[in-house]
């Protein structure tokens, strides 16, 4: 048997596991990701120039500063959704469908629960908190950002149930349609974007709308198509199973405070940037931000569909294709960091191209963004695989040191030193720091000991 974050996952020959040729799903998904990827990268490019003309330099500060933490709430499922996919992944090696109906039923009861819990909170926090002195923008009423505020969090609450088929997408190793939804989705919204203004007059709650509902309608497709194809996963409410809570939250509760941590240290810059800063100066950092999301993208066509695959391996003690693996990524991730150092060099001519404008630029921002790409995506690297098989306690506690320095950090950085936007991902780069340092030798640890 192997242990599982003090959990047992059944490996012997008995256990009918079927078998895989991992490197074939993987080169396939990869290879279909790159397509999806791409596709999503022009999309997602040419959809910044359409707002920038649509609301203004200011006002599309507003909204990525709302936009940059929904963003990532949009995929912060409580963890209920990792600790899915992680059973659900082995249920459905071994064949067992019928705990695979109970894992799915009991996920969606448990994280609908969580939602109505949650808006029920943030609703009261919405409707207390000084929302227009965080944003720091006197362009819209205080009733207008509570208004606007309530209604994206009703969307990304209704997301946090049904993006659960992203989870069970990757549970059978069908990573690029994920992929593939997401250039869907934001292919809806670009389209959505370019008729606005024959509609409406630069207004923020239209571009909420046009997100919340494009999320919905992609969401709600796959899933329909998930379990269209797969009659006998449907589940009842009947299939809710009290013993199967203990298994997803277990794992999934840490995968939940690593999120939480998460979006404090990258989601919470703009919202900073724009407190101390300004709005416009969320619009300059946001490009740039962009700009680099770039690689992040090109490295996670790479690392996206490992996770299940790294599961499947490990409950079959394959530790030897675990390893040659990650040593295949390490050569990726040089390749992609070369390309990200490079960057300084030709950055402005593609900013200047894309945006339409000179857009300027400081030395030491691309630098810092540079280190931040690099740390950024050496930590996934090792995350991956330690995520996938349940090994989290160390990544809560490194993680929880980052997520508690981070702001403070910032505000250091701006305030005394007088750093500016720069200060902002400076501060994100130290929360980094332990993390960069500690995963790869756990990765070295766990399967030294494990084989």
């Amino acid at each position: 048997m192997i242990t599982i974050s003090g959990m047992r996952i059944g490996c012997s020959l008995k256990d009918n596991i079927q078998e895989l040729n991992r490197n074939k799903i993987l080169a396939s998904n990869v290879s279909m990701g790159v397509v999806f990827k791409f596709s999503g990268i022009i999309v997602s490019y040419l959809t910044v120039p359409v707002l920038l003309n649509y609301l203004g330099y200011e006002k599309y500060g507003v909204w990525m500063t709302i936009f940059s933490v929904l963003s990532w709430i949009y995929t912060f499922d409580v963890g209920i959704g990792n600790g899915l996919k992680i059973w659900l992944t082995e249920a459905i090696a071994k064949g067992d469908d019928e705990t695979a109906k109970k894992l799915i039923a009991t996920a969606y009861i448990i994280i609908s629960v969580i939602s109505v819990i949650f808006f029920s909170a943030l609703a009261l926090i919405i409707l207390l908190a000084p929302v227009q002195s965080v944003i720091n923008s006197s362009l819209f009423s205080e009733n207008y950002l509570k208004v606007l505020v309530a209604l994206n969090v009703a969307f990304f609450l209704s997301n946090f149930i049904i993006s659960l088929y992203k989870q069970l997408l990757f549970s059978v190793h069908k990573s690029a349609i994920v992929t593939f939804s997401t250039v869907i989705n934001q292919a809806i919204v670009l389209l959505l974007l370019v008729l606005l203004p024959y509609f409406f007059d630069s207004s923020l709650i239209a571009i909420s709308l046009a997100y919340g509902f494009s999320n919905i309608v992609v969401s709600l497709y796959f899933s329909y198509s998930f379990f269209k194809d797969r009659k006998q996963l449907v589940p009842n409410r009947s299939d809710f199973d009290k013993k199967e809570v203990k298994r997803i939250t277990g794992v999934g509760l840490e995968f939940f405070i690593i999120q939480l941590c998460a979006i404090v240290i990258f989601a919470t810059d703009n919202m900073i940037i724009s407190s101390l800063l300004g709005p416009a100066e969320v619009t300059n950092y946001s490009i740039v931000n962009k700009f680099y999301q770039a690689f992040l993208i090109m490295w996670y066509v790479t690392s996206a569909p490992l996770s299940s695959l790294y599961m499947d391996a490990y409950i079959k003690r394959d530790f030897a294709w675990i390893s040659r693996t990650m040593k295949k990524l390490h050569y990726i991730y040089l390749v992609i960091i070369l390309l990200v150092s490079s960057s300084y060099f030709w950055i402005g001519y593609v900013l200047e191209l894309w945006i339409g404008e000179i857009v300027a630029i400081p030395d030491i921002l691309i630098q810092i963004f540079i280190v931040f790409v690099a740390m950024r995506i050496y930590g996934d690297l090792n995350m991956s695989f330690l995520n996938a098989i349940g090994k989290l306690k160390l990544q809560v506690f490194l993680t929880s040191i980052g997520a508690a320095v981070n702001i403070p950090l910032s505000i250091y950085f701006v305030k005394v030193h007088a750093m500016g936007i720069s200060g902002v991902i400076l501060a994100t780069c130290f929360s980094l720091v332990l993390v960069t340092i500690f995963m790869p030798l756990q990765v070295k640890y766990v399967l030294k000991k494990s084989s």
